[in-house]
């Protein structure tokens, strides 16, 4: 096709004789359709120079070709200089740089697109209003939605495109009823909705968390008569494995398989991540065997999902084998997947393994905060302080670097700076959280300086930060370790008032100050509290864990 193409318009140079202007339009859209953009352009010039007047649809060949280059102001260009040349700009060419500019997030001069046509005597029609609206769309200009909405209406029904359109931008905005409502529209219309439109109602529910709902829209797709594709099972599985309902993930998995539909990565990147998330290290595994036999390539993110889960479930040395394999296949690590090995590195007891991985990824990145927040956490829980306190860079500092310094500094009992960091943070515009709050009360409580972290514990209250279960239990053992049964016996009564659930640790701390005490029946009492919970109970009466 492109050869008789070429022959043609070589033939058209050599003559001097007219050609119907439709068949060289038709020429130049086979050299579009081929992607021969480039060489469609060079010959309407070379027409265009030699007295011919091309057909619009010639014009509007070219201009689409421009615009899907992103060179939309040479299409603009060009679009003024067609009446010079006895053609007026249509519909189809007003389209075309609307979406040009659509695709470009230049919105504004879209809209001034429209203007023109508006003014000019040119009409717009659906694919006007789609366009816009699919631009609209990208910037998350839902006012200017609401306004030409109004335009169309006066001139158009909605069709399914103008719908699914909406929907799609209300659900990525994250005002998923205002896109059930359009949903809903839609039906009453009976304008039939399609697969784009049920599966953007699904991935805005699943991303939400709100299950139920997206599997009434995948009932009502059925009964529709159309049939999920891979997106739509692929934001299903994700989002029950993201909510822990891995069985039912499991169920749909299968079921996507037996209708044909083939999983790909991302698929089995939620359902390893769902497994590890769970602590079903065998299963997730299961999973990345069942990827490769299905000749699935694990990408960077699979391979990083698969990295990060074995490292926090405890399985460095496998992590480490999965690296390899990752750096066998090409890949390199970006910066968070080093700071989770990293990070893994220190919490099995590596620390010279931790700072090797550190090394590596400063010749490689720039550190972060959150970089540099794990480094100096793992630094701390090393008991080397002073070196974690080299690293804190007040310009990259977060809320998570200011917690982990204070937490270093409660672990080695240097509290003597902990006040100046503290309010050095709330200058920063970091508002000190619980877990800064808990850090700095257990660390007092371990000095047996109750009166100070009693004091705290109302500051947090007062800020309107509550109490949890570390909290709690940090002052019941302060408590406890000094005798103070009653007191400790009564902070532990206000947790359960709270609606905080105690652990088997807690229940452990006020059994051990009992038993120093004697105190049989009370053991015996909170004993009979742990079976009542569904608390394990082992050995003698100073038991209250494993």
């Amino acid at each position: 096709m492109i050869r008789q193409t070429l022959k043609f318009f070589a033939r058209l140079r050599r003559t001097s004789k007219p050609q119907c202007p439709l068949t060289y339009n038709k020429l130049l859209h086979n050299l579009n359709r081929s992607n021969c953009g480039d060489l469609s352009l060079k010959i309407l010039s070379d027409l265009v120079s030699k007295g011919y007047n091309p057909h619009p649809s010639s014009f509007n060949s070219v201009i689409s070709f421009l615009c899907k280059l992103g060179h939309v102001n040479s299409a603009q260009k060009l679009t003024i200089s067609m009446p010079i040349f006895g053609c007026r700009p249509d519909i189809v060419t007003y389209n075309c740089l609307i979406n040009g500019y659509c695709k470009l997030c230049d919105i504004d001069e879209a809209c001034l697109v429209m203007k023109r046509i508006r003014v000019g005597g040119c009409r717009p029609d659906l694919v006007t209003f789609n366009t816009l609206f699919s631009g609209f769309c990208k910037v998350k200009m839902r006012k200017h939605v609401f306004v030409y909405m109004g335009l169309m209406w006066k001139c158009f029904e909605p069709n399914v495109i103008s719908y699914s359109t909406l929907i799609d931008m209300f659900c990525k905005m994250g005002d998923l009823d205002l896109g059930y409502r359009v949903y809903g529209d839609m039906v009453k219309d009976k304008v039939s909705p399609n697969l784009f439109a049920f599966t953007c109602l699904i991935d805005g529910y699943c991303k939400a968390g709100n299950l139920e709902v997206a599997f009434e829209l995948l009932e009502g797709m059925k009964k529709s008569l159309v049939l999920p594709n891979l997106v739509t099972y692929s934001a299903l599985i994700d989002g029950l494995c993201k909510n822990g309902k891995l069985e039912r993930a499991e169920r749909l998995f299968f079921e996507m398989v037996e209708d044909g539909v083939r999983p790909n990565s991302v698929v089995y990147t939620s359902m390893i991540d769902g497994h590890f998330k769970k602590g079903n290290v065998g299963e997730a595994m299961k999973y990345m065997s069942k990827m490769r036999d299905g000749r699935v390539s694990l990408d960077a993110a699979a391979y990083g999902v698969v990295i990060s889960g074995l490292c926090n479930n405890g399985q460095f040395d496998n992590a480490m084998r999965v690296v390899t394999d990752f750096a066998m296949s090409g890949f390199s690590p970006d910066k968070m997947l080093l700071t989770t090995i990293m990070d893994a590195c220190f919490k099995a007891g590596n620390l010279k393994a931790g700072l090797g991985v550190y090394r590596l990824l400063a010749k490689v990145f720039e550190p972060d905060a959150v970089v540099l927040s794990a480094l100096m956490d793992g630094l701390c829980k090393h008991g080397h302080l002073e070196e974690a306190r080299g690293y804190f860079c007040k310009e990259k500092a977060n809320e998570i670097s200011y917690t982990v310094l204070i937490d270093g500094m409660c672990k080695e009992a240097n509290f003597s700076e902990i006040e100046t960091i503290f309010i050095e943070m709330s200058e920063m515009g970091f508002i000190p959280d619980k877990y800064v709050y808990t850090s700095w009360i257990a660390g007092l409580c371990r000095q047996g300086n109750l009166v100070e972290a009693f004091r705290l514990k109302n500051k947090m209250v007062k800020e309107g930060i509550k109490p949890d279960l570390l909290t709690y239990s940090s002052l019941i053992f302060g408590l406890a370790s000094k005798g103070l049964m009653v007191e400790a016996q009564q902070v532990f009564d206000d947790m359960l008032k709270r609606g905080i659930t105690p652990d088997r640790h807690v229940f452990g701390i006020l059994i051990r100050g009992y038993c120093d005490e004697g105190n049989d029946v009370a053991i015996l009492g909170l004993h009979d509290e742990m079976r009542k919970r569904g608390l394990v109970v082992t050995g003698g009466k100073g038991d209250g864990e494993h």
